[in-house]
């Protein structure tokens, strides 16, 4: 058996001697703000199940702020200013940036009314993910992310705000603008309005048309020539951020002593779970050029998830534009015909990936994602197991194998492009670690293997009790056990009074050989009780 070692986002599990004996370690929700968040459990009073859900209406909006000032390139290192002078000239040279505001500096107004701004925090750091890699772009349906090597990576200075307020309770199909301002400074928001529109209402008829040639392409079961790779996770729990009240108003600062935090709250056996649902495809190509093609304006996702008997149980769906589109992170077309004018060959990425999620109750289905162009079509068919929850024993959700690890201070920022709607899919957090899942369980030969599992113990709703997990390897191809770790002790992950135990580790499984494997998980606790073993793929290339 392998010598491989565990390092997880919450606990740190040491080496494993490759003896084959288990090696035994020394033992060892939050209330939501009422006025940003209700969170319930329904029941229709007719016998029907009740459904999941949560309602907020906290806006959030970030506010980049400079003064008004001339610009200067003074900031740029001095051998890019050698390297890139145009560029430079160009585009790179900024006015002083506003740093250390308040919430008396600045005035949020909705639709022309002005605003009590009840959250206010300064959040200066690097546009670019902690893996420098990825970029996700939330939107109300789900998350896109796309994959991008940035030739000239630099960090500007900035002066950035995330501004939360209430607005007045307004009517489905109302849009709202922003507009915000902090003295004589120059502000750019990253939207200046959002709307209380339901996807129905804001379809197109040439939108309509192509959403029925999706969903009879779903129906067909072709595969198409897009290549489409799509896989589920089933969870029993959801995060709703909450505005968390501190002591009273800082002094002199105008800014309430508040903070954002994403509450996990679990299901109970009445309700659906949550079904993440992560896809991946190939289009053909990688990068819009500007000005965008007339002829392939967008990426289209479908989705339908059928019930054993042929019925539809839910759908989902969601289209990213070109960039010079109306659409989030949208550029206006006039700056992307300058830009294009003046360096020809100028690009946008076309997102690769789009995660979002669904409530299902227990039983079994055939989800079907389509992808599309606008011209070529791709579809994944997958089944899927929702097993019921029985909200008194100990639980462990599905395994989510390999996916992008992320720095969860981001949260925040994405929060604020879709408010008040809330993050799709729901964030899967442990600590101070997103866990982004991925589509293929395929990982490069002297890889890890990130995974991200949840516990749930109904004990610790109103005492405490000690939670392990154990975890093996197997490889398929003769069935050796590679690697036997635990029983390990889960209570770094543990938060007091909540049920639910999120747990993301990176497997070290470099010295590996190529080869198809299985890895399974199982929970136990000081009350004696253990679960079932959950089990997932995967291989190495």
């Amino acid at each position: 058996m392998a010598k491989l070692a565990v390092v997880a986002v919450c606990v740190l599990v040491a080496s494993y001697l490759s003896t084959g004996q288990e090696q035994v370690p020394k033992a060892r929700p939050q209330a939501a703000s009422p006025t940003a968040n209700d969170d319930a459990l329904t029941d229709s009073g007719n016998g029907e199940i009740a459904l999941f859900h949560s309602h907020a209406r906290q806006v959030l909006v970030t506010a980049s702020v400079w003064k008004h000032a001339p610009k200067s390139a003074a900031w740029v290192p001095k051998d890019v200013l050698k390297r890139y002078p145009k560029v430079v000239a160009d585009s790179l040279a900024m006015p002083p940036v506003a740093r250390g505001l308040s919430a008396n500096d600045f005035h949020v107004f909705d639709n022309g009314a002005e605003q009590k701004i009840n959250y206010l925090e300064e959040s200066d750091f690097s546009w670019r993910d902690i893996n420098e890699q990825w970029f996700f772009h939330p939107h109300i349906h789900g998350t896109w992310g796309d994959y991008t090597s940035v030739d000239l990576a630099l960090d500007p200075p900035s002066a950035t705000y995330i501004i939360g307020y209430i607005p007045s309770p307004s009517q489905s199909g109302n849009c709202h603008l922003i507009r915000v301002v902090a003295g004589d400074n120059d502000v750019v928001l990253n939207r200046g309005h959002y709307c209380n529109v339901e996807e129905g209402e804001t379809r197109t008829q040439e939108g309509t048309k192509l959403a029925a040639k999706m969903e009879s392409f779903a129906k067909s079961g072709k595969r198409g020539s897009v290549k489409v790779s799509s896989r589920p996770f089933v969870f029993w729990s959801s995060r709703v951020l909450s505005l968390m009240r501190g002591q009273a108003e800082t002094s002199g600062s105008g800014s309430a002593a508040a903070n954002y935090t994403y509450v996990v709250v679990v299901h109970d056996s009445r309700a659906p779970a949550t079904v993440q649902i992560a896809t991946e495809y190939e289009l053909g190509t990688k990068q819009w050029d500007f000005p965008c093609p007339s002829n392939h304006p967008a990426v289209y996702v479908l989705g339908a998830v059928y019930k054993a008997n042929g019925e539809i149980a839910t759908r989902f769906g969601d289209s990213y534009p070109c960039p010079t589109e109306n659409g989030y992170y949208s550029i206006p077309f006039d700056v992307a015909r300058d830009v294009a004018a003046k360096y020809p060959g100028t690009h946008a990425p076309i997102p690769s990936r789009f995660n979002t999620q669904v409530e299902l109750h227990p039983g079994d289905y055939d989800v079907h994602v389509v992808v599309s162009d606008g011209h070529k079509f791709g579809q994944a068919r997958m089944p899927l197991r929702v097993e019921p929850l029985d909200s008194q024993a100990l639980t462990i959700s599905d395994i989510a194998l390999n996916g992008i690890l992320r720095d969860a201070s981001w949260l925040l920022r994405d929060a604020a492009v879709v408010s008040p709607a809330p993050l799709m899919p729901s964030p899967l957090v442990s600590k101070h670690a997103q866990f982004i899942p991925v589509a293929d369980a395929r990982l490069p030969k002297k890889s890890s293997l990130p995974l991200y599992f949840e516990v749930y113990e109904p004990l610790l709703a109103h005492q405490s009790a000690e939670v392990y997990f154990r975890m093996k390897i197997t490889d398929l191809k003769d069935g050796t056990v590679v690697m036997n770790a635990g029983p390990t002790s889960a209570a770094q992950c543990v938060t007091p009074g909540n049920v639910a135990i999120p747990i993301a580790l990176n497997v070290d499984t470099k010295k590996l050989p190529s080869g198809q494997y299985k890895i399974e998980v199982q929970a136990s606790d000081s009350a004696g009780r253990t679960t079932e073993w959950r089990s997932a793929k995967f291989e190495i290339q």
